[in-house]
């Protein structure tokens, strides 16, 4: 399958762990500092030097999708987003923030605004009522989530994961079992959390350590029907029983990788990306499951911070890097094994989602600018046809 046609629509605290002690020509490889707004703590390992070779700008490819910027939302920091319909949508951004559209991005409306310490990095929307969200409180460390079942206007208070960590996204494949997983913990190298009875209590989560010698795994993390789930980071890791229980190796990358996707249990992507001691970003595919991986398919100037796919050939990866006002989406037919400039957005994208109708489906992805010291929140999308 392939798309036919798209058309447009209106002071720093080190985290950063390695696996063992760094050799005397290791170097700090930083992945992304933790939360964008306040006071941020590294992600990073200390890995070889990689010399990074000069690279001539992409232009985008005269046969592009047309991404069309749909809104700018003011002072948000956005780390995740999820359509329940084609019409309704939701962003989950820092400092508390929220946002709901109701016709398909167009515009967008604040409808939670908690300020300082809550950050939101997680959200999944399922049905026109029901919305998740998760993040952390900064100023205790606690990781939590909250729901909402009538669209937002309401939710329930803090549902707390963790008092020693930080949470991250939240990714659920009915309305009974989800799995979230921790930006980091004080007490272990990383941290999960799944539940089998749809999670409205703390005591229905499950904590677990996906591998006590890794460290921080990527924002984006795969969760298939079947429960199987990958995630990776310092170390890749899989699950065939929805975060119960882990298996880990190295990164698939030899820096570290970050976002994580398979379209089933054959196709699958990783990517990653570094902000120091170089500004650039990759991504690794498997065709069998994650058996073997290729080399780098990709390799470019800024950081790769989500993977999606439509069909196993048809996909985009996405990111950048907001302290150097690059970023945007590139786009393959080939399941990732040739990739084109497929928008610049000059912000660090950092999620995706879609919507099929028939053959057509539309395509959002999210993230964030800093334009004159100023945050800003930006929704870009584009339609196109699946024959």
């Amino acid at each position: 399958m392939k798309i036919t046609r798209f058309h447009a629509i209106l002071p720093v605290v080190v985290f950063g762990l390695a696996l063992s002690a760094p050799a005397a020509d290791d170097v700090r490889h930083v992945s992304h500092r933790v939360p964008v707004v306040g006071d941020s703590n590294e992600m990073a390992a200390e890995r070889p030097a990689v010399l990074s070779s000069a690279r001539r700008p992409d232009s985008v490819d005269p046969a592009a999708n047309p991404w069309q910027l749909l809104a700018t939302l003011p002072g948000a920091v956005i780390h995740d987003i999820s359509f329940a319909t084609p019409q309704i949508g939701y962003a989950a951004a820092e400092l508390g923030q929220v946002w709901k559209t109701t016709n398909g991005g167009a515009s967008w409306t604040e409808i939670m605004n908690l300020g300082f310490p809550y950050y939101w990095y997680g959200v999944q929307a399922s049905g026109a009522n029901d919305v998740v969200i998760s993040g952390f409180n900064d100023s205790n460390f606690e990781g939590m989530i909250r729901f909402s079942h009538d669209g937002g206007q309401t939710w329930t208070s803090d549902i707390v994961l963790t008092t020693n960590g930080w949470g991250d996204r939240i990714r659920y494949v009915n309305l009974q079992d989800g799995l979230e997983m921790d930006q980091l913990n004080l007490s272990a190298a990383n941290a999960a959390h799944y539940t089998t009875d749809g999670g409205a209590t703390a005591t229905d989560w499950t904590a677990v350590v996906p591998d006590p010698n890794g460290g921080w795994f990527g924002d984006q993390f795969s969760l298939l029907s079947n429960q199987h789930a990958r995630a990776s980071g310092i170390t890749y890791c899989t699950s065939l029983n929805l975060g119960a229980n882990w298996s880990c190796g190295p990164s698939i990358d030899s820096v570290f990788d970050g976002p994580t996707f398979f379209l089933n249990d054959t196709f699958g992507w990783v990517g990653g990306g570094e902000i120091s001691p170089n500004v650039e970003g990759w991504v690794h595919r498997t065709t069998d499951g994650g058996a073997t991986w290729s080399a780098r398919t990709l390799d470019i100037g800024w950081p790769i911070r989500e993977i999606y796919f439509l069909t196993p050939n048809i996909g985009w990866a996405v990111g950048g890097n907001y302290s150097s006002g690059v970023g945007g989406m590139y786009f393959s037919k080939d399941g990732g094994q040739i990739w084109s400039l497929d928008a610049t957005t000059g912000a660090e994208m950092k999620s995706c989602d879609s919507k099929r109708h028939g053959d057509h489906v539309q395509v959002w992805c999210g993230g964030f600018d800093l334009v004159n010291n100023s945050f800003n929140g930006v929704i870009y999308s584009v339609q196109g046809t699946l024959p």
